[in-house]
């Protein structure tokens, strides 16, 4: 510098330029043409830890640099090696080196000639500096990997819609080749490439081309395209600082398919919820209404809501407008409120229209809350009939004469009357439900309900369960007499009903009694019947000779003749009234006489109908005969069977007015192939109760018909004894004014085929006379 050192080192110490240099963070060393150090700042000393007074101005510049090199400023090796080789440098050219200390900090040296002699040497650490590039470096080189292994594809575009970088994904997720996507390519190219592999299909793909290409950029863009290939990619565009943008792709394919799943979910979830009979309200996390199905709105017609009300809202307004009942409104809104906040809850209740719905409430994972309510108005009408009839049948049970218990499958009370429980010598909390049947009659046998002793324990041994059969009687130790039925119910249990039966059994001995009384009575009545008939024969039979004798004698006056004739005729018919009671008696005791033989029945009716036609005349009646041709011959007692038919024309021909008619007729029965007999007059008839009454020994339906045709009752009750005694039988079809028709059928058993020849008289037949 010019003025000599000392000028210059004065020059360079001015305070201000100290002061500047001493707050600059670079070290900085000048140098003077004589080679001594006149300024060193304080970043110099602060950075080798010294102390300025080692090297005070006008130090040489060989101590100072020997100095430094031994604090290490030079790297690791000789000091004085590193020392020499500093001042070797040229130091009239600019010149640059980078030195790392013993430390390991890395400075850049720089010295630089002044103008007039001497030099700068400035030290800039870039310790800090190498370190953040290589992180950059090695944030770079992460990134790029990351790049390279991302599934997504990534794309930096410049403000020019340049490509910057990509990563081998956004090819590949494009539909392009990873050569395709070279930097430097503009959108629309790369856009065209993608027209041209055939990933635009539609015939307008220049025009997609053009309106992608134009999508301003500075703002998020996000759109979905969907490949050729069925992939659906979602495009995200982000703009950058420096004016361009980044694209991000996405594979969104399996989303996109979930998505569709879901609505499809979604769309038949709402269609389940529309078809469901069941009303269905879905409140939010923030207690506002969120979805609701027809059958709700349909339900709770009367109480509108929409989407977004809140619950307390609608509560409140189904509160005032009486939807829970009497009472105070606010009380009722907590109360609901309340049920909807714990947990889930069902319940019922009558709305005010008089609908019955069942209520219920759960609570949802998103915090929310669903509401079911269904109509129950049936099912509740139901309920309080059945209870209705419940509270009837306990009526009827409480009120019923018979005691009655209820068992389940496993032999345990359901349900029984007090009754039962005092019938079977229990309480009715013995008998409460629940108890079994094994404890019951433990309980009976402990109190000699069974008897006493062994035979009680036996009684009882043999009738395990219901094993008893289902009905049987037992004598409590009272003295009373129970009837226990036993009725299997339809789930695998029984019903069993105790009725109080001693009154009953009383009355059935005395009638039993009675009965055998009553038959003692008749058979002594038939026994004295025969026994006096047997008497009367005798001295009827003399009569009934002398008057025959007195009319075989020649002369005598015609009124005697006639008194005579009277005589015997009363005898005839007084002897066959005898007849008829004796026949009567054996009915009831030995039965009778049956003389089985082969005989016609057609010549049988013939004549029937020819010794009764004059009778029938004299009473002013026709008598009509019917027989079928062709009819086979018949087993039989002619004798009876005639008997029989005589007395059914003579009951005819007695009660059927003058003018009226008569017809007996033969035939056999088309379905049974049985022979029927029948006597149809069109008399006065008879009602079709008293029928059975005209069965009855002595028996006239009516006394003034007593009075006016007479008779002994016997004709009928004899009829139909003499045809049973066949293996016939005999019935009547009557009403009153509409005559009657009497039946004698006999058995198709008893018919011989045609062509049978007759028995000779005294033959098998003569010999099959034989008691019936």
């Amino acid at each position: 510098m010019s003025g000599g050192p000392a000028a210059a080192a004065a020059a360079l110490a001015e305070p201000a330029l100290r002061t500047a240099l001493d707050a600059m963070p670079h070290r900085v060393v000048v140098v003077d043409a004589a080679g001594r150090v006149v300024l060193a700042n304080a970043a110099v000393w602060e950075g080798l830890d010294l102390d300025p007074a080692l090297a005070p101005p006008g130090t040489p510049f060989r101590d100072f640099v020997r100095l430094v090199a031994f604090r290490g400023i030079y790297g690791p090796g000789d000091p004085e090696e590193h020392a020499e080789a500093a001042l070797r440098l040229d130091r009239s050219i600019v010149s640059r080196r980078v030195m790392r200390d013993t430390d390991g900090r890395v400075f850049e040296l720089y010295s630089v000639p002044m103008a007039g002699g001497g030099f700068v040497v400035s030290a800039v650490e870039l310790t800090a500096h190498l370190a953040a590039e290589r992180e950059a470096a090695a944030r770079a080189r992460r990134l790029e990997r990351v790049l390279q292994q991302l599934q997504g594809g990534v794309a930096q575009y410049d403000a020019g819609q340049r490509l910057v970088l990509s990563n081998p994904a956004y090819a590949e997720l494009i539909g392009l080749d990873r050569d395709d996507a070279r930097p430097g390519l503009t959108l629309a190219e790369v856009l065209r490439k993608l027209a041209a592999a055939g990933e635009f299909t539609n015939a307008e793909a220049e025009a997609i081309v053009r309106q992608r290409a134009a999508v301003d950029r500075s703002r998020p863009t996000t759109y979905q395209r969907v490949r050729p290939s069925g992939e659906v990619l979602r495009f995200r565009s982000q703009p950058t600082p420096d004016g361009g943008f980044l694209i991000e792709v996405t594979d969104v394919t399996a989303l996109k398919r979930a998505e569709d799943e879901a609505r499809r979910r979604a769309a038949l979830l709402d269609g389940v919820l529309e078809a469901l009979p069941h009303g269905v309200a879905i409140w939010g996390p923030d207690r506002r209404l969120a979805g609701v199905n027809s059958a709700y709105r349909r339900i709770m017609h009367d109480t509108p809501l929409a989407i977004g009300d809140s619950l307390e809202e609608v509560i409140r307004r189904r509160a005032r407008a009486g939807e829970y009942g009497p009472g105070d409104p606010e009380e009722r809104v907590r109360e609901e409120l309340a049920r909807h906040a714990r947990g889930p809850r069902s319940w019922w209740r009558v709305r005010p229209d008089g609908t019955a719905i069942a209520v219920r409430t759960a609570p949802l994972p998103d915090g929310g809350s669903i509401s079911v309510v269904t109509d129950v108005t049936e099912l509740h009408r139901a309920r309080e009939e059945a209870n209705r009839r419940a509270a009837i049948l306990s009526v009827m049970l409480e009120n019923t004469r018979h005691g009655i218990c209820l068992f389940d499958a496993e032999g345990k009370v359901v349900a029984a009357n007090a009754l039962a429980a005092r019938m079977t010598g229990l309480t009715p909390e013995e008998l409460a439900p629940g108890r079994s049947l094994e404890d019951l009659r433990l309980l009976q046998l402990a109190r000699g309900e069974f008897g006493e002793g062994p035979a009680a324990a036996t009684w009882l041994a043999a009738r395990p369960g219901i094993a008893e059969g289902r009905r049987y009687e037992r004598t409590r130790p009272d003295g009373t007499v129970l009837e226990i039925t036993t009725e299997p119910t339809p789930d695998g249990g029984f019903v069993r009903t105790y009725t109080d039966v001693t009154a009953d059994r009383r009355v059935q001995g005395e009638l039993r009694r009675a009965k055998e009384a009553a038959e003692e009575a008749s058979r002594a009545k038939s026994r004295f019947l025969a026994m006096m008939s047997h008497e009367l024969r005798t001295p009827l039979a003399a009569v009934i000779g002398f008057s025959e004798a007195l009319l075989a004698q020649p002369g005598g006056t015609p009124e005697a003749r006639e008194f005579a004739r009277a005589i015997h005729d009363a005898g005839r018919h007084l002897l066959s009234l005898i007849e008829d009671v004796l026949d009567v008696a054996r009915a009831g005791t030995s039965g009778f006489l049956i003389a089985e033989a082969p005989f016609d029945p057609a010549a049988l009716a013939k004549e029937v109908a020819r010794v009764m036609q004059q009778a029938a005349g004299a009473a002013g009646l026709s008598l009509e005969l019917r027989v079928e041709p062709g009819l086979p011959r018949l087993r039989a007692d002619e004798r009876r069977l005639r008997q029989v038919l005589l007395n059914l024309i003579s009951n005819a021909v007695k009660f059927t007015p003058r003018g009226g008619s008569v017809t007996l007729s033969a035939a056999i029965e088309p379905a049974t192939g049985d022979l029927l007999f029948r006597v149809a007059d069109t008399g006065i008839g008879m009602p079709r109760e008293d029928i059975p009454r005209a069965f009855e020994p002595f028996t006239q339906l009516d006394d003034s018909l007593a009075r006016r045709f007479g008779g002994s009752g016997l004709g009928l009750p004899l009829s139909r004894a003499l045809v049973e005694a066949q293996g016939g039988g005999l019935t009547l079809e009557s009403a009153p004014g509409a005559g009657t028709v009497a039946t004698v059928r006999l058995p198709r058993a008893r018919l011989l085929p045609l062509g049978t020849r007759p028995e000779p008289p005294g033959g098998p037949a003569a010999e099959g006379a034989m008691p019936a």
